[in-house]
C-alpha cells in the first residue's frame, strides 16, 4: 500500500476537527500533528505499517511526517484532531528534536483525564487563547505519557527538504543513487535515513506522488492515461498500472480510467 503526502492538508491552516464519527481515510502523512480519540467501540488503523485495532477510551498519535490511515469500522465513534503548524510553535520547541516512544495510550483512566480537551476543540467555542491551551495540554500530556527519546535533530528539516525536493522533480528520473548524490550521503546509509524518517522506500514513496499527480492530472484536464503517466514520470503504461494496482486507490478510481 503506497501512502500519499497531503499537499492540501499542509495548506491548511486551520484547526481540523471530525468529532464523533467512524473516520476513515487511507494511508498518508503531513508535517502536522494528528490525534484521535476512541469515543465508543473498536477502531481499525494502519500505523507505521502496522494494523492496529483500539478500543473505547484510548488515543492514537501520529507524530509529525508518521504514515497512518483509518479502516471503515462500523459501530465505532472516534474524534480526530489535526493541529495546524501555527498552534504547534511551542510543540516544535520543546519535542522537535525528539520522538515518542509509542504512538498508542490505552490507559483508559489518562484518556479520560483529557476529553475534556478534545470535546472543548470539538466543541469549535474556544477563543483563540482557550484553543492553544488545549492544543499544549494534549500533546504535552501524550508525549509525557508515551516517553521520548533525543538524537534526532534536524529530522523536520531534512524531511522537509525531502518532499520539497521530490514534489518539484517527481517527474524525473528520481533513483537512490541520484538522491543521495544531491544530498551529500552514501546511497546505503540515505537510503536508511530515508526509511527512517518515512517509514517507507524512496522507490514507493516517489511511484505515490507520481500516481497523484497524474490521477490529478487526468480529472483536471481529461487527458489519457498514457499523457498522464508521461507527464507525471512513470517510464511506461505497464508501470503505471502496476503502481496502481498496488495502491489503496485502485478500485476507486476504476471509473476515471
Amino acid at each position: 500500500m503506497l501512502a500519499g503526502y497531503e499537499l492540501n492538508r499542509e495548506r491548511d491552516e486551520e484547526l481540523f476537527c471530525s468529532a464523533a464519527c467512524d473516520n476513515v481515510c487511507p494511508v498518508h502523512f503531513h508535517r502536522k500533528v494528528e490525534v484521535m480519540y476512541v469515543l465508543s467501540g473498536s477502531k481499525t488503523l494502519t500505523a507505521a505499517g502496522k494494523e492496529l485495532t483500539l478500543g473505547a477510551d484510548s488515543i492514537f498519535f501520529a507524530n509529525s511526517y508518521e504514515m497512518h490511515g483509518y479502516a471503515e469500522s462500523p459501530g465505532s465513534t472516534q474524534t480526530v484532531i489535526v493541529f495546524p503548524n501555527r498552534m504547534l510553535g511551542d510543540y516544535y520547541a520543546v519535542f522537535g528534536e525528539k520522538m515518542p516512544l509509542g504512538s498508542v495510550v490505552t490507559d483508559a483512566e489518562f484518556c479520560r483525564s483529557l476529553l475534556p480537551d478534545f470535546e472543548a476543540l470539538a466543541g469549535g467555542e474556544c477563543n483563540p487563547l482557550l484553543k492553544k491551551a488545549h492544543c499544549d495540554f494534549i500533546l504535552g500530556s501524550l508525549m509525557d505519557k508515551l516517553g521520548y527519546t533525543d538524537g534526532v535533530k534536524e529530522r523536520q528539516s531534512f524531511v522537509d527538504e525531502l518532499l520539497a525536493y521530490i514534489n518539484e522533480n517527481y517527474a524525473e528520473d528520481i533513483t537512490l543513487s541520484s538522491m543521495a548524490e544531491h544530498f551529500g550521503y552514501s546511497k546505503y546509509y540515505f537510503s536508511r535515513m530515508f526509511n527512517a524518517a518515512l517509514g517507507t522506500s524512496l522507490t514507493d514513496y516517489v511511484s505515490a506522488v507520481r500516481m497523484m499527480r497524474a490521477l490529478d492530472l487526468m480529472r483536471r484536464t481529461g487527458c489519457t492515461v498514457s499523457e498522464a503517466a508521461s507527464e507525471s514520470g512513470f517510464n511506461s503504461l505497464p508501470t503505471f498500472y502496476r503502481v496502481l494496482k498496488k495502491n489503496y486507490v485502485y478500485k476507486a478510481v476504476k471509473d476515471l480510467l
